[in-house]
């Protein structure tokens, strides 16, 4: 460190003022950003608010949080009413919009500049001589640090609404590994799919890109929801056998998944990929790709005839049940013909091997694949 920094640190810390109660160990959202000699701005509805906590006491505080695109991390000293940030780290900014982008910087920069804070209700503001931050509280003290036994794959059960839970058609897989998290499935009317990372006491995905898929009426309003949680920081709360994962406009509350039923002699071979040999007895239909099925390490993957599929699953009961969506790549495919896998697999067919043919069976629909 420096000698100017240390003296400015110094001085900053030996500034006579009143006690405040201390703003560690709770989570803050950015409300509004005012540089200095400008009125304060609110960020945009479309923009992922910057978060920060301080844990720790004194001069040894860890700052963690995130910049609203990328995760943030810092060292900070208290005292009194004296606030020093020091040692930002704030990742890459090649996932940053321009305007997050421009969000970032300011935050970036007025945050190093802080030497003061000011606590009062749920209300936090920073300052210093590039300008003030407010912040609200978002979130309290956590009964286990992040990534306690967070370690595998949890499913969303509620989609929920401001005015309440709502029940819909989306089911969300979220796979942990230590700092690391994904997101895949579907989000009501699309499919969804992003990756990001444990940051402090917060998940904070990168992207989250969805299908396009036209979603009407409420279960578009309800997508939509869902989709704007899930591109702001999620603060992670444990409550007994369930995750919490709590954002500003409502929270989702995830369970373990179920593991996939142990490969044996009437389930499909791990190492097969099977091809489509019958549709509804009759020969399979003639496609630009052969429609392929796979069946590994819970993943379910393969080919439509044009593009390819993939997603988690479970077999219960004789079931192929989906752990969400299927995710596939959006080749056109002009005057060929396909299979919605998306729709057959959402009506749970049943699955039976005999030998190396596997069928799949619906209410209306008979697919039988021969193992290559």
């Amino acid at each position: 460190m420096s000698a100017l920094l240390t003296s400015l640190t110094l001085a900053a810390l030996a500034a006579p003022s009143s006690t405040p109660a201390s703003p560690a160990g709770v989570t803050w959202t950015l409300g509004t950003i005012q540089p200095a000699g400008r009125g304060a701005i609110t960020p945009g509805a479309a923009l992922a608010r910057p978060t920060l906590r301080l844990d720790g006491s004194g001069a040894s505080l860890k700052l963690t949080g995130n910049t609203g695109c990328s995760p943030l991390s810092a060292q900070a000293a208290l005292k009194g009413s004296a606030l020093v940030v020091r040692g930002v780290q704030a990742g890459g900014s090649e996932r940053c919009t321009d305007a997050a982008l421009s969000l970032r910087e300011d935050y970036l920069r007025l945050l190093n500049a802080t030497t003061r804070y000011d606590l009062s209700a749920d209300a936090l503001i920073l300052s210093g001589g590039a300008g003030r931050l407010t912040f609200t509280r978002t979130g309290g003290a956590m009964t286990q640090t992040p990534t306690d036994s967070l370690d595998g794959t949890w499913q969303m059960r509620v989609t929920p609404g401001p005015a309440g839970s709502e029940r819909g058609q989306a089911l969300l897989r979220f796979t942990f590994s230590g700092a690391k998290v994904t997101v895949a499935g579907l989000a009501g009317c699309n499919t969804v799919t992003g990756s990001g990372a444990v940051v402090g006491q917060q998940v904070v995905f990168g992207g989250v890109a969805s299908t396009r898929r036209f979603c009407p009426g409420t279960a578009g309003v309800a997508e939509n929801r869902l989709l704007g949680l899930l591109r702001a920081p999620l603060t992670i709360e444990r409550q007994g056998a369930t995750l919490v994962l709590r954002g500003q406009s409502g929270q989702l509350t995830l369970t373990r998944a179920p593991v996939p039923a142990t490969p044996g002699s009437v389930l499909p071979d791990p190492a097969a990929t099977y091809t489509l040999t019958r549709l509804n007895g009759q020969p399979a239909p003639q496609t630009l790709r052969p429609v392929t099925l796979s069946f590994k390490d819970g993943r379910l993957g393969g080919s439509d005839g044009c593009n390819s599929v993939g997603g988690a699953y479970a077999i219960r009961a004789g079931r192929v049940e989906l752990g969400g969506g299927l995710m596939g790549t959006k080749m056109a495919c002009p005057d060929q013909p396909t299979l919605d896998f998306q729709s057959f697999f959402e009506q749970r067919p049943t699955l039976s091997v005999q030998g190396g043919t596997l069928i799949l069976k619906t209410a209306e629909d008979t697919w039988e694949f021969q193992a290559r």
